[in-house]
Order: C-alpha cells, then sequence, then structure tokens
C-alpha cells in the first residue's frame, strides 16, 4: 500500500440542499479516480445510499458505504473513522467522499477526519438551498411545516453549515428571484466573509471544485467565520458614550474563539440540537492567536486598538461589537435571553459572570438557539508571577489592562438585519451586574 495520504472530500448541507445530486454529478464525471463514498442517513434506511448507486450508475455497491441511525457529527463519529481506516488499508480507492445527513454539524466532524494519520481532509463543501436561506433569513415559515425538527434547530444549522466550509454552493438559484438572491448572498458574506462561493441551479459544479482542490485548512476556516472576524478587527463601540462603564481608552482584541460544543457546561442554554463532547480532541478550535498558559490554565491573548466599527448594506444586514467591562449578571442575560431579539441572526463573544468571576465563557447564538459555555481562566486569576510574565512579553496588554477588573471583558460580535444598535445594547447592559 503507497504511504501516500488519500485526500477527502466532506460533503455538508441541510435536508433537501442538493447534496446527492451534486454527489451523483460528481461521481458520473470524475476521471480517473477509484472514489468510495461514505453515506451518512440518521434514519434505518440510508436512501441517499441506494439514490447514489443508481444515479451514479454505481454496480460494485462495496465502494459505497453507508452509515445510518446517527450522525457523524456525534453518534457516529469512531465508526466513520473505522470504515475510513478500513477503505484506507484496502488499498483499492484513491479519494474518499463523505455525504454527512442534512442535520450534521460540519466542523466536529472535520475535527475526526483531520486527525486521520493515512487521509487528509482537502474539502469541507457546504450546499445551501437558496430558497431555504430566503426563507429562514427573510423571516417567513411556510418551509417549516415540512420538518421534523424546529425553527431554532434550522437556522442554528444553516449557521453553522455556513461558516464552516472551505467551500459554499448556493444551489437551487432558479427557485428565487435575483432580489431575493442578492439578500441571500449578502447574508452568507457577513456569515462567511471571503469564502469561496459557487452558484448553481441543479447541482452543476465543475468535479475540480469539490475534489482535490487542497483548499482546506482548519484553523483558517474557522477563524474565517464573520463574527471571529470582526472581533479580531476590533471594530467596537465607543465605551465613553457609556457613563456605567470604567474610562478605558483603548479597545480590546479577542481572547479566545471556541465552539459551544466543546464546552462541558452550559448556561442559558436553549433548543440544543446535539451535545458533543470533543475535549479531547487533538484539532479544537483554534484560539485565533497563540495563548500564554500558565498552571491554572489561564490564557491570554494580544490585543490591539482600532476604532468604532459598524457596517451594514442596503438590504439592512449589518454588524457591531457589544463591549463592556463590567460583567453580566447570570439571571438577568437567561431572562433576556427568553426573548433575544429575532433579528439577530449570529452573534458570539467572549464574557463574565459576577458571581463566577475568575472563568471567561463563550456566549454563542444561531438564530434563536442560545448557549454559553467555559472558555478557560483570565489572566487576572493567575499568580502574579504568570502575570508579569505575559504582560512583560505583550506591552500592548500591559498598556490595556484595567486596575479593576485586569483582563476580563464583555466582547460579542453581532450579525444581523436592521439591527437597532442601541436598544439592543440598552438591553444588553440591562443584563449587567449592579
Amino acid at each position: 500500500m503507497s504511504n501516500k495520504k488519500i485526500p477527502i472530500t466532506l460533503l455538508c448541507g441541510y435536508l433537501g440542499a442538493g447534496k446527492t445530486t451534486l454527489m451523483n454529478k460528481v461521481l458520473s464525471n470524475q476521471e480517473g479516480y477509484k472514489i468510495a463514498v461514505i453515506v451518512n442517513d440518521i434514519g434505518e434506511v440510508n436512501v441517499d445510499a441506494k439514490l447514489i448507486a443508481d444515479g451514479a450508475k454505481i454496480t460494485d455497491t462495496s465502494s459505497i458505504v453507508p452509515m445510518t441511525n446517527g450522525c457523524l457529527c456525534c453518534t457516529l463519529k469512531t465508526d466513520m473513522v473505522k470504515n475510513i481506516e478500513n477503505i484506507i488499508k484496502s488499498g483499492k480507492f484513491d479519494y474518499i467522499m463523505i455525504e454527512a445527513s442534512g442535520v450534521c454539524e460540519p466542523m466536529p466532524i472535520a475535527q475526526e477526519l483531520v486527525q486521520i494519520k493515512n487521509g487528509v481532509l482537502d474539502n469541507v463543501v457546504g450546499v445551501v438551498d437558496a430558497a431555504r436561506l430566503v426563507d429562514e433569513f427573510a423571516g417567513g415559515d411556510k418551509l417549516l411545516a415540512k420538518d421534523k425538527i424546529g425553527e431554532e434547530d434550522i437556522e442554528s444549522l444553516l449557521v453553522q453549515q455556513i461558516e464552516f466550509c472551505s467551500t459554499l454552493i448556493i444551489n437551487k438559484k432558479d427557485l428565487v428571484t435575483e432580489d431575493e438572491f442578492k439578500k441571500v448572498r449578502k447574508v452568507i458574506e457577513v456569515l462567511h466573509p471571503g469564502v469561496k462561493i459557487i452558484e448553481t441551479s441543479h447541482g452543476d459544479v465543475p468535479v475540480s471544485e469539490v475534489m482535490a482542490t487542497g483548499n482546506f485548512d482548519f484553523e483558517k476556516v474557522y477563524t474565517s467565520a464573520g463574527w471571529c472576524k470582526h472581533l479580531e478587527e476590533d471594530e467596537i463601540e465607543d465605551e465613553h458614550d457609556h457613563e456605567h462603564e470604567h474610562n478605558h481608552d483603548h479597545e480590546h482584541e479577542d481572547h479566545e474563539h471556541e465552539h459551544h460544543h466543546d464546552h462541558d457546561h452550559e448556561e442559558c442554554d436553549h433548543d440544543h440540537h446535539h451535545d458533543h463532547d470533543d475535549d479531547d480532541d487533538e484539532h479544537n478550535p483554534p484560539h485565533g492567536e497563540e495563548g500564554h498558559k500558565c498552571g491554572c490554565h489561564c490564557k491570554h491573548h494580544h490585543h490591539e486598538h482600532k476604532h468604532e466599527g459598524e457596517s451594514e448594506d442596503e438590504y439592512g444586514i449589518g454588524t457591531f461589537i457589544y463591549y463592556r467591562r463590567k460583567p453580566f449578571n447570570r439571571q438577568k442575560l437567561d431572562e433576556f435571553a427568553n426573548i433575544w431579539p429575532k433579528n439577530i441572526i449570529r452573534c458570539k463573544g467572549l464574557m463574565w459572570f459576577d458571581d463566577e468571576p475568575e472563568m471567561a465563557w463563550v456566549f454563542e447564538t444561531s438564530g434563536r438557539q442560545i448557549s454559553a459555555g467555559y472558555s478557560g481562566q483570565w489572566l487576572a486569576t493567575c499568580p502574579k508571577k504568570d502575570q508579569e510574565e505575559v504582560l512583560a512579553k505583550n506591552p500592548k496588554i500591559k498598556e490595556e489592562w484595567d486596575e479593576k477588573v485586569g483582563d476580563r471583558m464583555i466582547k460579542l460580535c453581532i450579525i444581523g438585519q436592521n439591527l437597532d444598535k442601541k436598544m439592543i445594547s440598552a438591553e444588553l447592559d440591562n443584563c449587567l451586574a449592579d
């Protein structure tokens, strides 16, 4: 068997987006590859496996591995890895394509795939239905009656499938108007700026855009999400507009980038779709920049000062950064989570609570699905010696260090439509500790 690593393409996308159609067209038009296909279906019967075999006219069905009664992003992760390792050991194939079920989240799958020794994750392809996006992001609900899962789950999945991919295919373009499509594209560009986008109507995508692209890099894909970029760019409002805040002339960059599937504890948890335990993964989501870790597992990151930023386009799709140095009150934030503004598509960032001042938390929403989880301890809680070591190496951190709260902060990137920045900020201010 050759020592050459077998490339892998992962297809993700919501139910009915067109993944199977795309898979069939790729398999029917690819040249020179011996492709093994893993097909995931949450039901007892793997319908997609048969559709792929029939559609691509595959006579040797041993090249298709059906995986049923579960999702690759959670219950079937271990089985998926075993199947891939067996495919590689067989020496019969030189490419692997995976079609995840419509309710899978791509990042946990990618975390497993990048650890396979004799395989390499070449491309994560997100397939989205233009009509579905118009409906979900325009406030409609006519498609919900066809689904077995709730609105919150759909919104969350769509956002995560858009954010975590190296290639995004907007399918079924012919089913929406030109203006609707422009709005959908604007939403996508805010959620995942710079992602490679392919527009199509019937899954007609060149094989070269799906296979052997060399496009995937875990850290690059993770940190290219809109919320992450906005936090790194430090587009924050002027804190001097708020009398209740400390007098502070400098703004801060994000400390930690985590994902709620990697947290052991959760608060403000509303209608989670899946729970995953990836704490032992070698490829947990990156933290933006390398952070210092002291004995108490504190982490801290470089800060930069930039001016206030807020953006909105002609479709009313915009972003802003909510930044405070005071902590949230846990009960107040939980109560506000129950009436969370529906026009916020995505919100993610770092925060702290007054009843647990030593711990940093990641706050995250996708649509109306809300969660929060531990991210580590603040540098301010580390021993003085460790603090001095970090501050000595990072003069900007020292310059921006707050005498009362150290590096503690609330910093949330908020993405949505027709956002009333002042009202949302005031509502979040009402959740701050007295």
